[in-house]
């Protein structure tokens, strides 16, 4: 099955929440369109001359239309010893053979099947080392991808308008709503699903978070810089220190007694989709995971806080969205501590990184959370973390996943990889790409 044939044709442009089922509105985030596992290899030229030009058939009117709206130049790819030079003429886009354009990226075939697959886009590839190219290339061929999947997936470029954010009866949805375990369930589950995130006051107590608090501090105590299990940021006084605590769940019984409680596992119940308790952000394996944050007041350098982003941002969105990130708070989410925000119903659309630097015309919502708060977040909701001013924030992550389809070949990518790509995205080589104007966005969670 080729990847456009696997397409199942459900359009994140509009409100996907409520899927009738028997009598009752069902709530779903699950944006699914294609089977993990599927379709490894691909030849270029059979790309370019078969499921390209059947994307194209479909929703390259569409396509073309994003691509004048984001101002799109023409991009050389070449994989192995062949070129194909993308490009808009006439209205139309095309992908010819031959380098017409001074801008070129180069892959090798692996990473381009990885590319048309999505199962890395073009910053993935970036952060993994995998593509050769000067600056202003790479920065275009990022430009490229969300066009790209809207050829290859009909997930049409954002436009302003696309999405309007709803209550159950209609009106405008309220942004300034914070919920609990087990209470207005139904409201819950609307606003998780219209605006990609929720607030769940009180879930943990005092003792626990302090255990739990406990743990991280000796994990930051023991950490290195040259552990491959950590990433490091300074402060404006020179001070180094971990902020961020990979596979903490190893680190810490308690996180992972509190992760198996009935009330964690309550939040995969707010949906109907059957998450359960799995990787933290989306990144396609089953097996808990975790990481500890710490932001230290005046932290000038290292990624302690990064712009905004989607935690699908590096690949992977079509074949495992929407997972949830579940952060637990150790200390408060507020001005002294540093916030949390969103863009509410981004997580509904295919978004640009231009269009995030330019301004989008949907909300920003900043959560202000206490201790023992949770925050729960959809894989592909824009969210970013602000520095604190006067009080060091601390924060564990943990998510639940989807359950796997009947149609993935594989669950998924090997965990082991996956833990490498994201120890390296905080040595400093790596975290050109991750900021504004070249690729992801930023949260405190991925």
């Amino acid at each position: 099955m080729s990847p456009v044939d696997a397409v199942m044709g459900r359009s994140q442009t509009h409100d996907s929440s409520r899927i009738e089922r028997g009598n009752r509105p069902r709530h779903s985030v699950d944006a699914r369109t294609r089977y993990a596992g599927a379709a490894n290899d691909v030849a270029p030229r059979e790309f370019w001359q078969s499921d390209w030009l059947a994307g194209l058939r479909k929703h390259g009117a569409r396509a073309a239309s994003d691509a004048r709206r984001l101002g799109l130049e023409p991009l050389v790819v070449r994989v192995d010893d062949e070129a194909w030079t993308l490009r808009l003429r006439e209205g139309a886009i095309e992908a010819i053979a031959g380098v017409e354009a001074t801008a070129q990226v180069a892959l090798d075939l692996r990473a381009f099947a990885d590319l048309v697959g999505e199962r890395k886009t073009a910053l993935g590839l970036m952060i993994g080392g995998r593509v050769e190219g000067d600056g202003t290339s790479k920065e275009r061929f990022c430009s490229w991808d969300p066009v790209l999947r809207s050829v290859l997936d009909g997930r049409a470029v954002y436009r302003p308008g696309d999405i309007a954010l709803r209550a159950l009866d209609g009106s405008n949805l309220s942004l300034a709503q914070a919920f609990r375990l087990g209470e207005r369930s139904n409201e819950a589950a609307h606003f998780l699903t219209e605006a990609g995130f929720l607030h769940l006051e009180g879930v943990f107590s005092e003792a626990e978070i302090a255990g739990l608090d406990a743990d991280l501090a000796l994990a930051v105590e023991a950490a290195s810089p040259d552990d491959g299990a950590s990433w490091w940021a300074s402060t404006q006084n020179g001070d180094r220190y971990p902020c961020r605590i990979l596979n903490f769940a190893s680190k810490s019984d308690r996180l992972c007694e509190l992760l198996g409680d009935s009330r964690y596992r309550a939040i995969g119940e707010i949906l109907d989709d059957g998450h359960e308790p799995g990787d933290s952000f989306g990144e396609h394996f089953e097996e808990l995971s975790a990481e500890g944050l710490v932001k230290r007041v005046g932290s000038v350098e290292g990624l302690a806080c990064l712009p905004w982003h989607k935690d699908c941002e590096r690949g992977g969105h079509s074949i495992f969205c929407s997972s949830l990130t579940v952060g637990i708070c150790l200390t408060p989410a507020d001005d002294a501590h540093g916030g949390l925000d969103f863009i509410a119903g981004s997580h509904r659309s295919n978004i640009s990184r231009p269009q995030v630097d330019e301004g989008l015309d949907l909300p920003t919502v900043s959560i202000r959370a206490a201790t023992g708060d949770l925050t729960v977040h959809v894989s592909c909701v824009l969210h970013r973390s602000t520095h604190p001013s006067s009080d060091e924030r601390r924060v564990v992550y943990s998510g639940l996943a989807l359950p796997g389809r009947p149609g993935d070949q594989a669950r998924g990518i090997e965990r082991s990889a996956l833990e490498r790509e994201r120890a390296v995205i905080g040595d400093g080589e790596n975290r050109v790409p991750l900021r504004a104007g070249v690729g992801a966005g930023g949260a405190e969670g991925t």
